[in-house]
């Protein structure tokens, strides 16, 4: 009976259906995104604490190939305003605009496809650099994946292993160090030639001499 009462609850989580389906073949798919963002008077607050307010009438423009940065006091809504705009979830009030779209109109996976997200504590999966960097684009070249490792600053210190691109970085690159990590990680979001891309806190990790090199980097891709 306990065993059985243990399956039920766990499809009862297989089986729930998410809000936002990244699977679904609905919505909108512009032939060509800019990258302009639009906030307008959004308010939101996670499922888990509705009665907590974390964003309040946010309005935000942001033009493309325009740089900003979102600057406060931790919980004052930064990461929040990241998610939205990836559309993990949807504002409560008002609504988010990409080149004049709701992106709730837009089919989720192919809005997705247009960013790259770089966070703090980058994601790298126990296999080799040249597969982290072209993780979610299999149809990239090697040329490609050499040219984002040298814009993220990551180039030299990969040639400097053995096996070069084809170096493990561990189970969640665990034998990388976290300015590796961090570089990898960029790389990976810029080989994709995003039009949005996000950086949250991306480069906490990096000497000033390495983020100056990424800057200088991400400069030029606008």
């Amino acid at each position: 009976m306990i065993a059985r009462g243990a399956a039920f609850n766990i499809f009862q989580v297989i089986d729930k259906k998410p809000a936002i389906d990244n699977f679904s073949t609905t919505g909108f798919k512009p032939e060509c995104i800019e990258g302009t963002v639009e906030f307008k008077n959004v308010s939101f607050s996670y499922p888990s604490r509705p009665s907590i307010k974390i964003l309040k009438g946010l309005n935000l423009k942001i033009k493309s190939g325009e740089t900003i940065a979102l600057v406060g006091p931790n919980g004052s809504g930064k990461s929040t305003a990241v998610q939205l705009l990836q559309r993990l979830y949807d504002p409560d009030d008002g609504f988010i605009t990409v080149d004049g779209n709701d992106i709730r109109t837009l089919n989720v996976q192919h809005y997705r496809e247009h960013i790259g997200v770089v966070s703090q504590e980058p994601v790298l999966f126990g296999t080799t650099i040249n597969n982290n960097i072209k993780y979610g684009r299999d149809d990239v070249t090697d040329e490609e994946i050499e040219k984002a490792a040298k814009e993220a600053n990551a180039f030299d210190f990969i040639m400097e292993f053995p096996s070069k691109f084809n170096t493990l970085v561990g189970e969640k690159g665990a034998q990388m160090s976290g300015g590796q990590k961090q570089r990898i990680a960029i790389a990976r979001a810029l080989v994709r030639n995003p039009k949005i891309l996000i950086l949250d806190e991306a480069t906490s990790a990096l000497d000033t001499e390495s983020e100056s090199v990424v800057q200088a980097a991400l400069e030029k891709k606008k």
